[in-house]
């Protein structure tokens, strides 16, 4: 149990969070994003898929080579899907070199920041799925987890495992898994009722010039063609369904990625949408560096998007659940990014994050046992106003007795 009274795992020296709380054991290998970020995108189902049964000269097809039914466009080894910009050579290394210190993605390279009796919380790889229903995803954190834990594995449900929320096929960083039933529901209402901390960092590009702000863009579904699976702000053509949605950017320092200006920025949504942080980036002029998608294929230089969910709060009783996974984006770590102005540290914007969400927290608790308080004051009043009646009846009737004894005499 840390002094601050979260409840946290063991730890390896060195590897502590920037509030100063353990957060969890990590393994011993180098680290590598809307918002929640929320949902996580899988391919479109395909429903007839056969084998060639022979490859005719001049075709063009390859043996061992997978055909679709009519209408989809496929790659070798089923890469992408026409309208879907979710695969690997999409979303992801886009035939560009990782940096040194950056390790690829594997079934059984599964990082755990934290695990108790009721939830584990990892560190996503960037290139790597939570969960897939198709039968080529090698890479899984499900499977991943089923390698690791295969006894921690639920039959009850479809993936063996409860992701309490979502982070984009290329978003890096901490993912909570639930254990049980109980375990799920309890972060479900942290979730729901917004009572969640997640803190992200995220690389943009050009250098931000307002320190702070708060990015207010209601956002919706884009119905355009080609752009079905992406979101887009109020007011674009083809936005179906636009909701509230806020986030929240802290510029951390400035810098270069490659040699183009780009800033290091700290990033909270305030409300969980779909690709939240992604869209309101590039509404505002910019866009978190190799995000593929939402730059329409022309950002696809760096090895990686630049998003990696950093910290994770969770308000449980009797005691809070935090994790943090280390700052991917550092010049050790890759040495594209070369800051060059530091404004703040993200172990100080973090540390004001948790003291201000404790302080509201507080304030919940005591408006909590104020309202608390008001209702038990209330029912004693009408408890007390209940006697007073029954004492007035019994009183009456005790009158109507003594009068009619003296009428009798």
């Amino acid at each position: 149990m840390d002094p601050a009274g979260v409840e946290t795992g063991s730890m390896e020296p060195g590897s502590m969070d920037p509030a100063g709380v353990e957060p969890g054991r990590m393994e011993p290998s180098s680290m590598d994003p809307a918002g929640v970020e929320p949902g996580s995108m899988e391919l479109g189902s395909v429903d007839s898929l056969r084998e060639p049964t022979s490859v005719q000269p001049g075709s063009g097809m390859e043996p061992g080579s997978v055909e679709l039914a009519s209408g989809v466009e496929t790659t070798r080894g089923m890469e992408t899907t026409r309208g879907m910009e979710t695969t690997r050579g999409m979303e992801t290394t886009r035939g560009v070199e990782p940096s040194r210190g950056v390790e690829p993605a594997s079934v059984d390279s599964l990082k755990v920041l934290y695990q108790s009796r009721d939830y584990i919380i990892v560190d996503k790889h960037w290139d790597i799925r939570i969960d897939s229903k198709m039968w080529y995803e090698k890479h899984t954190v499900q499977k991943q987890l089923g390698l690791r834990f295969p006894e921690l594995a639920d039959p009850g449900t479809y993936y063996g495992f409860r992701f309490c929320h979502q982070l984009d096929y290329s978003t890096s960083g901490v993912l909570c898994v639930a254990l049980n039933k109980a375990a799920a529901g309890r972060v479900y209402h942290c979730f729901k009722d917004r009572r969640a901390t997640k803190v992200y960092l995220a690389l943009v590009r050009s250098w931000v010039e307002e320190e702070k702000m708060t990015i207010d863009f209601p956002i919706g579904e884009n119905t355009t063609e080609g752009r079905t699976h992406m979101m887009c702000i109020q007011g674009t053509d083809g936005c179906e369904n636009p909701k509230p949605c806020r986030s929240q950017l802290t510029v951390l320092e400035y810098g270069d990625y490659d040699g183009d200006p780009v800033t290091k920025v700290v990033l909270q949504p305030l409300t969980g949408r779909t690709h939240q942080l992604r869209v309101h980036c590039e509404a505002v002029g910019h866009p978190i560096v190799g995000d593929h998608t939402y730059s329409l294929g022309e950002d696809s230089a760096p090895y990686r998007m630049m998003l990696h969910a950093h910290l994770l709060h969770l308000p449980l009783e009797p005691l809070p659940l935090q994790a943090a996974a280390p700052d991917p984006f550092t010049t050790p770590t890759d040495p594209r990014w070369r800051p060059q102005r530091c404004l703040r540290t993200v172990e100080g914007v973090v540390e004001t994050l948790l003291e201000h969400r404790a302080a509201e927290e507080r304030t919940e608790r005591e408006e909590k046992r104020r309202q608390q308080e008001e209702r038990r004051r209330q029912q004693e009043e009408r408890r007390k106003r209940l006697r007073g009646r029954e004492e007035s009846e019994e009183q009456r009737r005790m009158c109507q007795q003594w009068l009619s004894e003296w009428t009798d005499v």
